[in-house]
């Protein structure tokens, strides 16, 4: 075994543990807000639209960063950037609670830090795990959704015991601990290699002139506006139609816990499977049932439950398909870099509309019933653009 094998087997060693803290830290912190929204607006005096920006920030983040986190991590290296995206994520989620302003400022900071694990992630496993992207991607798909799942869930009761302010605060630990074990990765810190312009091969295309990579942009921006409206207004719709806010937030957290399933299974499964027409018909059967669900008068906590468990499961494997298709869509870890990068900007600033479009369309329309039937109407599009992607080879050949 050569040196350079050694050298990998203990980084993938380090990074497989890597890997599902750093899963841990793509919705955690964005998730523990809907919960705690009213408390938050009522102590801060924040209107409808300011509240709903609070995931709006972070999504305008993955807009702006998205093609700049592959130009950093080529220049200091992946794993480099993924430690300072773990500081600055923990800075800004811990000052976010004493004001306004520092809400305002250090939510835009959390978006820099989960702007730029959102897009290197991918590109990390496709580079040292190259024939485990299924397994990989499932890891990192249901640590998300399991940390997810707990701070949505126990945010509200939390709050009521302790405060707000200290329970989001609460949520930077598992990031602190990932910095910690992360530090051992930077001995083996991986640039981008340099071309080889000797080399007989094709010049590189640019991801922006390939069709494919525009309907992919689609399906992960209208996914994502899907998710993130869901899980910022999902809490207040139904205290709206008589549940408790700690029961919601029980809710949303049956919503997360119930997915854990689909995110394990679905990039397995995608993986294995080349075309994902079957997939991708269920998780549309999964927005029609759950969504069409909310359009009915019926306002039980059970009939919430069973919705919930539905939606949890169909946006979380659409999400987790999204984030598998990026690596079986390219065919190197630049090409998925390059894709990631693409479509987690353009997509994250189709779904950044999705919060405070839905917060302050509520409080002029004073109802649900239009804007459910809305968001019905942009999953079903989700699926259409899905398919086309499913259609295609490759993105780039």
């Amino acid at each position: 075994m050569s040196d350079k094998t050694k050298q990998a087997v203990k980084h993938s060693s380090w990074l497989l543990l890597g890997i599902i803290l750093l899963g841990s830290s793509l919705r955690m912190v964005i998730t523990v807000i809907p919960p705690i929204l009213t408390p938050i607006q009522h102590a801060l005096h924040l209107s409808s639209g300011l509240a709903g920006s609070l995931t709006t920030i972070p999504l305008l983040c993955f807009a702006v960063l998205s093609p700049i986190a592959p130009r950093v991590s080529a220049k200091v290296g992946t794993e480099v950037a993924l430690l300072f995206a773990l500081i600055v994520l923990v800075i800004g989620n811990w000052m976010r609670v004493y004001s306004a302003t520092a809400l305002i400022i250090g939510t835009l900071l959390v978006g820099i830090g989960v702007a730029f694990l959102n897009v290197l992630l991918p590109a990390l496993v496709a580079e040292n795990y190259p024939t485990k992207i299924g397994e990989m991607t499932s890891l990192y798909s249901f640590s998300m959704t399991f940390f997810s799942a707990i701070s949505a869930g126990v945010s509200a009761p939390l709050a009521g015991k302790i405060g707000w302010q200290l329970t989001i605060q609460i949520f930077s630990i598992v990031a602190i601990i990932n910095i910690i074990t992360w530090i051992p990765n930077l001995r083996y810190n991986h640039k981008a290699q340099p071309i080889d312009e000797n080399a007989n091969q094709a010049p590189r295309q640019s991801v922006w002139k390939q069709p494919t990579a525009w309907m992919m942009t689609i399906f992960m921006g209208l996914q994502s506006f899907v998710f993130y409206t869901l899980i910022t207004w999902l809490p207040t719709l139904m205290t709206d139609r008589g549940v408790s806010a700690n029961t919601a937030s029980l809710l949303l957290g049956l919503y997360q816990i119930a997915s854990l399933p689909a995110a394990y299974a679905v990039p397995l499964i995608s993986a294995r499977v080349k075309n994902q027409f079957w997939l991708l018909m269920t998780i549309g059967a999964g927005f029609v049932l759950g969504i069409g669900g909310l359009l009915l008068p019926i306002h039980t906590i059970w009939y919430f439950a069973i919705i919930c468990v539905i939606l949890g499961c169909a946006t979380t494997a659409s999400f987790a398909l999204a984030m598998t298709l990026f690596n079986l869509k390219t065919r190197t870890p630049q090409e998925t870099a390059d894709l990631s990068g693409m479509a987690q900007s353009l997509g994250y600033l189709i779904a950044a509309v999705g919060p405070i479009a839905y917060g302050t369309l509520h409080v002029m329309l004073g109802g649900w019933n239009l804007l459910m039937l809305v968001l019905l109407v942009i999953s079903l599009l989700t699926i259409a653009a899905a398919l086309y992607v499913n259609s295609k080879e490759d993105v780039f050949h």
